[in-house]
């Protein structure tokens, strides 16, 4: 028997990012879709009741102030969490990796396009954020 189509969802920390996210969960496991959460500690703590078969603890940083060590640290965390999610990635084989904006949501959709899977940013603001606005020239799809 085929396993179900698998969706990661990615999302930044914060409600903001996380409760979009989690309404589309709750649409695609009606669907018989199976979804993982990947996003950063903050939005472990918010996830608890997200509809996800798993929640994926991924290191991210936003990259901002004007101290280049500060920027350095906030680069480095990123590429960690790029190669947490280029594992996640192979690991899962998910159809699609969709973000819901905040640095988090960076690395799991940026390894889903540089793997070859599709890829889709959700902005839910008025106004593309710094991640979404990153994402938005790589990814095939764009929602608004």
């Amino acid at each position: 028997m085929a396993r179900p189509p698998r969706i990661v969802l990615a999302a930044g920390g914060t409600g903001g990012h996380l409760f979009p996210a989690e309404a589309l969960a709750v649409e695609l496991v009606k669907q018989g879709i199976e979804v993982h959460l990947a996003t950063d500690a903050r939005g472990m703590a918010y996830g608890g009741a997200f509809p996800a078969k798993e929640r994926h603890a991924i290191r991210a940083a936003t990259p901002s102030g004007k101290s280049p060590i500060a920027l350095l640290k906030a680069l480095l965390a990123l590429g960690r969490g790029l190669v947490q999610s280029f594992q996640l990635v192979r690991r899962l084989k998910p159809d699609a990796v969709v973000g819901f904006g905040g640095y988090p949501s960076v690395p799991p959709v940026l390894a889903g396009w540089l793997l070859g899977v599709p890829t889709l940013v959700h902005e839910q603001f008025g106004v593309l954020g710094r991640a979404n606005r990153f994402l938005a020239a790589l990814v095939k799809w764009l929602a608004t």
